[in-house]
């Protein structure tokens, strides 16, 4: 069955990201491209294939023709669009971040919880290729610790494990560049640290059993920071930002050690381990576009395409060509949760799972303000839900 669909905020990331991957989509149906700027929203639906275009996004929820609707507009709109869709009994895919406030986010929940309408929202990386294989590695090493003797290994009598031997150890980084930013980033309140870390925190939630205790963030929120979640179980996850990064450097590495075993995922086109005996050490994942550059796989072959793409620009054989990038679970994120909303799977990002995480950014925004950590207690990684009938 086709999944009729409105897009609401025609900007850089529904051209970019979501009406590409609707576009293409065989199951995917796209309706109506919704923007307050009327030029913006009409060139959107003519460019990717709409029935229709508006600029008032209470005439999608009014329609009766949308199973779905995709909102990528900035933050400051969200409750009010997802929460009466809710109630039309819409579902909703909401970009990251889910909401601006505690309040909204309870708002969110209850709507949620009241019509059992489901809302995604967009912590895609979780869907990407590169990161299931990652967190698979990540699970089998917690089944079975290592299987692989350390070419350096001094405990031949044998010890008792300490403590910290059960403790998961997380290094998130993110290299970016802030000459790609557009403008108001720079006046934004919350900055690139509420933004865009959500990922890096959603990442770093899903890699730990245990529940997080403390934060504490230390730099500038507008780009240049490093973010420490302590989990209680002792476990740390260290996330890493620069803005003064370059573009073509890939942007995101993950490293986890747990057991005895190190896996490492880079730039989501390469996933690493040692330690675990009946696993490859490297899995390659195709780029999303550039493949046809180059004949590499995984982080050779992304660097490489880099290359040859540079190359093209400067004989102006690179006009039309568009950058060379990853798959970060853009597609796939989507397509999941059109598939959830027909009853066929699990929703890929809940809203109680994005809750935990907005939460958490806006306590981070808080400790980077005042220069102090933060505590996690209950309130903020626990949702009260409704009893089932």
């Amino acid at each position: 069955m086709t999944v009729n669909i409105a897009v609401i905020g025609c900007g850089a990331l529904a051209n970019g990201a979501h009406l590409p991957t609707i576009a293409a989509s065989a199951n995917l149906n796209l309706q109506v491209c919704c923007d307050r700027d009327p030029v913006l929203a009409k060139n959107s639906a003519e460019k990717w294939g709409a029935n229709r275009f508006c600029t008032d996004w209470q005439d999608v929820i009014d329609s009766d023709d949308v199973d779905m609707i995709v909102l990528c507009t900035h933050t400051n709109l969200r409750a009010a669009v997802i929460c009466p869709a809710l109630k039309k009994g819409i579902p909703v895919y909401t970009e990251k971040p889910m909401a601006n406030s505690r309040e909204e986010m309870i708002q969110i929940f209850k709507a949620n919880q009241e019509t059992g309408v489901s809302v995604c929202v967009g912590h895609n990386r979780r869907s990407s290729p590169a990161f299931q294989e990652f967190k698979r590695l990540l699970g089998e090493a917690r089944k079975t610790r290592t299987d692989r003797i350390s070419v350096v290994d001094r405990d031949s009598e044998g010890r008792e494990l300490v403590p910290e031997e059960f403790q998961t150890q997380v290094l998130l980084r993110m290299n970016d560049d802030a000459r790609s930013w557009k403008p108001w980033i720079f006046d934004d309140e919350q900055g690139i640290i509420y933004a865009e870390m959500v990922h890096l925190i959603d990442i770093a939630l899903l890699l730990n059993t245990s529940h997080p205790v403390e934060v504490y963030a230390v730099g500038s929120s507008r780009g240049n920071f490093t973010q420490i979640i302590t989990f209680a179980d002792g476990s740390l996850a260290t996330l890493q930002h620069t803005m003064v990064g370059n573009f073509d450097y890939p942007k995101e590495l993950y490293e986890v050690t747990y057991g005895n075993v190190s896996i490492a995922m880079d730039q989501f086109v390469e996933v690493r381990q040692r330690g675990l005996q009946r696993e490859a050490f490297k899995t390659t994942f195709e780029l999303d576009t550039g493949a046809e550059l180059t004949e590499l796989k995984g982080i050779d072959g992304f660097h490489d395409a880099v290359e040859k793409f540079y190359k093209m620009k400067e004989t102006n054989e690179a006009t039309d060509y568009p950058m060379v990038s990853v798959q970060k679970g853009h597609v796939a994120h989507l397509e999941i949760f059109a598939k959830h909303i027909q009853g066929e799977c699990e929703n890929p990002s809940p809203v109680e799972d994005a809750i935990v995480v907005t939460r958490i950014a806006l306590k981070m925004l808080q400790s980077i303000r005042i220069g102090m950590p933060v505590k996690i207690g209950p309130e903020d990684y626990h949702m009260v839900k409704a009893k089932k009938a």
